[in-house]
């Protein structure tokens, strides 16, 4: 019987983390169970004692489950940094907008926008809005909506715009980014690995390939860049 892992992945890296772990799991004889939440529900979880080998989630989670003696140190790594995007319903259609003053505009005109209220994504939207003077004029028709709900709403129709995780938009069939937020805005999303202060060595050796340079292309393809953590 394979050693069997327990592993915390946020909402916003599903769908590649879906794609990945069967190879890792082939490449190191582990089974891994996977437990998709989003990132602030992660360390919640983790601190209210539900056991676990490996956990992705924002590095100031990360490090504060650290401190607290929830995970351990040692084994904090950088993983993957994902742009916020604007999701819009059909086919993938000229250029993304990336400059402040169009998605400012896209958003003053949009006649609704959905968001993930309880998660990471959620906050930093809100936060653009208010660095970019928008909370006045676009707050009262965005919505805020459960986890993996803003993307899918648009593509139902329910909806004309979702702000969501790039990773999010393009795993989401029937909706393309539309625009994603400049880094100028500090919007981006950093999740970084760490594992268990009981976990067993050899889950050491998912940590060296979930942050190995192998990946990186594929991550990129999904919206993932790598980031230095700091």
């Amino acid at each position: 019987m394979p050693t069997v892992l327990r592993m915390f992945v946020p909402a916003a890296i599903r769908a590649v983390m879906a794609r990945i772990m069967p190879r890792v799991e082939a490449g190191t004889g582990l089974r891994i169970l996977q437990e998709v939440d989003l990132n602030p529900l992660i360390p919640k979880r983790i601190r209210a004692g539900e056991p676990y080998d490996i956990g992705l989630t924002n590095p100031p989670y990360a490090k504060a489950l650290i401190e607290d003696g929830f995970a351990d140190g040692s084994s904090h790594r950088a993983f993957g940094r994902v742009s916020l995007a604007v999701a819009g319903q059909g086919a993938a259609q000229g250029r993304i907008m990336t400059e402040a003053a169009e998605i400012a505009a896209l958003l003053r005109g949009a006649r609704g926008i959905a968001y993930t209220g309880p998660g990471t994504s959620g906050r930093s939207y809100l936060d653009a809005l208010e660095r970019m003077g928008l909370s006045g004029s676009v707050l009262p028709h965005s919505h805020a909506m459960d986890g993996g709900v803003p993307a899918a709403s648009v593509a139902h129709g329910d909806y004309e715009l979702a702000i969501a995780p790039l990773t999010t938009v393009l795993a989401t069939p029937g909706v393309v980014p539309v625009a994603v937020f400049p880094e100028s805005l500090g919007t981006h999303i950093d999740m970084s690995v760490f594992q268990s202060v009981a976990s067993p060595e050899i889950v050491a050796q998912v940590t060296d390939i979930l942050t190995g340079h192998a990946l990186d292309d594929e991550l990129a393809a999904a919206g993932i860049a790598r980031f230095d953590l700091s």
